[in-house]
């Protein structure tokens, strides 16, 4: 059984992980897929295929979670959090360059051309859709070996 984590443990393990499990509803039933994300002290950024199954999910029907693990793969020491909120859809300009440059800075990626990204992305012409998650409701547990 899990411990309840303090949200300053949680923001941790945010801060520590680069991929996690981004959540939607799809007919009724839960839909999701893996991707990278990163996060500020108000919001989390992920994204996902323009146009795919979670982009026309999120499009019906806001309600998201990001779900974000560690673990040593026995369940024996892990820690592991939820962040339940509503996807906001980026077609803001600044909003996306943002989105982009704060995921580009916690994957190490280059920034080259992100300007040229953001455009593209805005014109609704960029390969992925980009979401901003407002850190409203936070919750998380651990093994008691961590």
């Amino acid at each position: 059984m899990g411990i309840p984590i303090p949200e300053q443990e949680i923001r941790k393990l945010m801060d520590d992980e680069v991929w996690g499990t981004l959540i939607g509803i799809d007919d009724g039933q839960p839909y999701a897929v893996e991707t990278s994300f990163a996060a500020d002290e108000a919001n989390l950024y992920t994204g996902s295929k323009l146009g795919g199954r979670m982009n026309r999910c999120l499009e019906r029907n806001p309600a998201a979670s990001f779900k974000i693990c560690d673990g040593d793969h026995r369940g024996h020491k892990y820690r592991s959090a939820i962040v339940e909120s509503q996807a906001d859809i980026l077609t803001d300009r600044e909003d996306i360059l943002y989105c982009l440059k704060i995921i580009y800075t916690k994957l190490g990626m280059p920034m080259e051309n992100i300007e040229a990204k953001a455009d593209s992305y805005a014109a609704g012409k960029g390969s992925l859709a980009l979401y901003r998650l407002p850190l409203r409701k936070l919750g998380g547990i651990r093994s008691a070996r961590c």
